[in-house]
């Protein structure tokens, strides 16, 4: 059996600790990570994990929201709370000599939340707004409307804030009753990282969880069948936003290490093939990346560019060429020493916050793969070989198993797809007015 690094603990109430203790810093980070969010929603309540992350800032019977704020504010700390496909955290940092204070405010608010009718009224008109925004920002709907593409009809595919009609139809009575279905002792895990006393922690979380509600959530499927189709989208705007993804790496799959390693190498920073050859050498875009995002059983990969129609026949063909080549000839050997540099380079960076090495404690929960300290956290990533590369380009980057989406002022852009290298097929085409949708994978408060 393995033994795990970090101090943990189950308690008697069935909620799990997990934390990292290093006194190299006057801080600490906490978390509570719920297994929550789109993949746990009844279709007619999209967007409802994320309509219930906001009002747990919105009072509780011995708080009010600006009282809860205050918390904070006077100890110079800082609350916050995420929302992503697969789960909820509501996390704090603060002084380590803080963390009681953290601790009582972050219960209280998962425990004793009102659900104020007035606040939840106004609270419906503040996501409203917010799903506005998103659909005005085209680069960034569009990846959520390339989840859709790829994981047709599967929750995976649903917006995370939801849409008009589910967020304006949602009563709060449904709302009270599936927190209350969701949010219990069995389905969560409290991850801290930082400066603090273990012993202390460990009865603070006793003292404040112990009228938790008990049980526990059954786990959701994270592994839909992939639809890779094609979606032009015509909106009122300037430029051509283009995305082109596929199915990816689940978190639990090794192979992770070394699609990590390919994505920095082709999209992931501004020396990568994407960002050298469409922008540098030929000035076609200001933007151009790509992405990987691992789920339970499954991921996603996606490159991203925003051109002019001028240019878009001419980025498409090196979208497509640029496939090609990896997934033909993978990386070159100082492309591999370089970017396994990289990578170990932004993951030390990344260790010297508490709220990273407080988000990566939670994996173990999530994912069912177990956190590992940093330094062999860094081994897999350095250990991938050329042909490990190779294999998984091979695997993954084949044109025909990609799913693209353009937002552009025209349906012309798909009379251009149409021309470019890229393989024939079905195409949608629709006026993108105002969408049920929502971007990116977390949403924050």
């Amino acid at each position: 059996m393995t033994i795990s690094p970090y101090l943990s603990r189950t308690l008697d109430n069935g909620v799990q600790i997990v934390a990292e203790k290093f006194d190299t810093v006057q801080s600490v980070s906490i978390g509570f990570f719920f297994k929550t969010g789109v993949l746990y929603e009844p279709d007619e309540m999209l967007g409802v994990s994320h309509f219930i992350e906001h009002m747990m800032f919105k009072g509780t019977s011995g708080r009010s929201a600006r009282q809860i704020a205050r918390e904070f504010d006077r100890i110079g700390g800082y609350l916050n709370a995420f929302t992503a496909k697969d789960y909820c955290c509501f996390y704090a940092r603060v002084v380590k000599d803080h963390l009681g204070v953290a601790v009582d405010v972050l219960s209280d608010m998962l425990i004793d939340s009102q659900f104020v009718e007035e606040e939840f009224e106004r609270e419906r008109r503040v996501i409203l707004e917010e799903i506005k925004m998103y659909e005005d920002s085209p680069d960034e709907i569009i990846h959520e409307l390339l989840g859709q593409n790829l994981w047709k009809d599967s929750r995976l595919g649903n917006p995370i804030l939801g849409n008009s009609k589910t967020v304006s139809s949602m009563k709060r009575d449904k709302v009270v009753n599936l927190f209350k279905s969701q949010y219990l002792t069995g389905n969560l895990v409290v991850c801290v990282a930082g400066n603090f006393d273990w012993n202390n922690l460990q009865n603070l979380l006793e003292q404040k969880l112990a009228k938790m509600p008990t049980g526990k959530l059954a786990e959701s499927d994270h592994a839909p069948s992939a639809s890779f189709n094609f979606s032009v989208f015509q909106k009122d705007i300037e430029q051509v936003h283009l995305t082109l993804g596929t199915v990816g790496i689940p978190f639990s799959d090794d192979r992770r290490f070394a699609l990590t390693v390919l994505n920095a190498a082709f999209g992931g920073g501004m020396s990568s093939r994407l960002f050298q050859e469409i922008r540098e050498k030929r000035g076609m875009a200001y933007t151009v990346y790509s992405y990987h995002t691992s789920f339970r059983d499954t991921g996603l990969f996606g490159i991203y560019a925003g051109t002019s129609m001028e240019h878009l026949k001419d980025v498409l063909d090196l979208f497509y060429e640029e496939l090609q080549k990896i997934s033909e000839e993978g990386l070159t050997e100082t492309e591999l020493n370089e970017t396994r540099e990289q990578l170990k380079g932004n993951m030390l960076i990344a260790l010297e916050s508490t709220t990273n090495r407080m988000n990566r404690l939670s994996t173990g929960f999530l994912y069912g793969v177990e956190p590992k300290l940093p330094e062999e956290t860094i081994k897999p990533y350095l250990a991938v070989t050329l042909n490990d590369v190779k294999g998984v380009a091979r695997a993954l980057l084949n044109e025909k198993n990609m799913a693209l989406t353009m937002i552009g002022p025209s349906f012309e852009a798909a009379e251009i797809l149409a021309e470019s290298k890229f393989s024939a097929r079905p195409l949608n085409q629709e006026k993108l007015g105002r969408r049920n949708n929502n971007s990116q994978n977390e949403v924050e408060e």
